[in-house]
């Protein structure tokens, strides 16, 4: 019985070393690095970013073959594109490579020209912008807290039917908005939210007295605000008619 087992033992291990040989002379075979790609499959909802723009960038690439192919420096050209949010590439057996485009989403203009996206982060969008997007404002880097300040008070108004038409931070950290076919709301840098509330009590006081002519209220006070009319002389002549016995 030990002398069998050791045959086997003595077959066996030339057997798995020949085996072994083997597959590390297959796979230092001269241009089996270079197995050609068959087939690569793009996913993804695609409005901005055209098939031609891809496959100009994505056509180079596959001359590394599929197993020498740079999955993670590809995905990294491909979110190079102007409107390319996020890109993921992979191999798939047999000798496929799929790659997944997630297209950027613009939810508001930045400034004159740049648009921002869903994360915060702006972007030349390379020609016109839609205009019916609102309009953001504010320092270099601050993107984000501007989107985030926006979405909030549009969660806020919205409750009240009323829309931000503009968001605007300065450089000393003031907020000022625009409401849409609405007037706009100054709200300076300390308790934003406090003075939303109080404007929101002052508009539905002036809701019935010239609502629709009010310039702006400024909420930068303790306790109360002014109100700055679109046109003054008007406000003043319906301010004395309403003095009149």
């Amino acid at each position: 019985m030990r002398r069998t087992r050791k045959r086997r033992r003595r077959i066996a291990s030339p057997i798995l070393a020949g085996l072994a040989l083997c597959a590390v002379a297959a796979f230092s075979l001269p241009g089996l690095n270079r197995v050609p790609i068959h087939t690569v499959q793009i996913h993804g909802e695609l409005h901005r970013v055209t098939r031609e723009e891809l496959q100009t960038l994505i056509v180079p690439f596959t001359s590394w073959g599929w197993l020498r192919l740079p999955v993670e420096r590809l995905g990294r050209r491909l979110e190079e594109l102007t409107w390319v949010a996020s890109a993921r590439v992979r191999r798939e057996w047999p000798l496929a490579v799929s790659i997944a485009i997630t297209e950027r989403r613009p939810v508001a203009r930045w400034g004159r020209d740049a648009l921002l996206d869903e994360s915060g982060e702006a972007f030349d969008p390379g020609g016109p912008v839609n205009r019916t997007l609102p309009l953001l404002h504010g320092p270099e880097g601050t993107e984000k807290e501007v989107l985030d300040r926006y979405r909030a008070f549009s969660a806020r108004l919205g409750a009240r039917s009323l829309a931000v038409d503009e968001l605007r931070l300065d450089p000393r950290g003031a907020w000022r908005l625009e409401l849409r076919d609405g007037p706009q709301l100054r709200l300076g840098a300390d308790s934003v939210d406090l003075r939303l509330e109080r404007a929101l009590v002052g508009l539905d006081e002036l809701a019935g007295k010239r609502g629709a002519e009010i310039a702006y209220l400024d909420l930068r006070y303790p306790n109360g605000f002014a109100v700055a009319w679109r046109n003054p002389r008007a406000a003043a002549v319906r301010k004395q008619a309403g003095r009149s016995p």
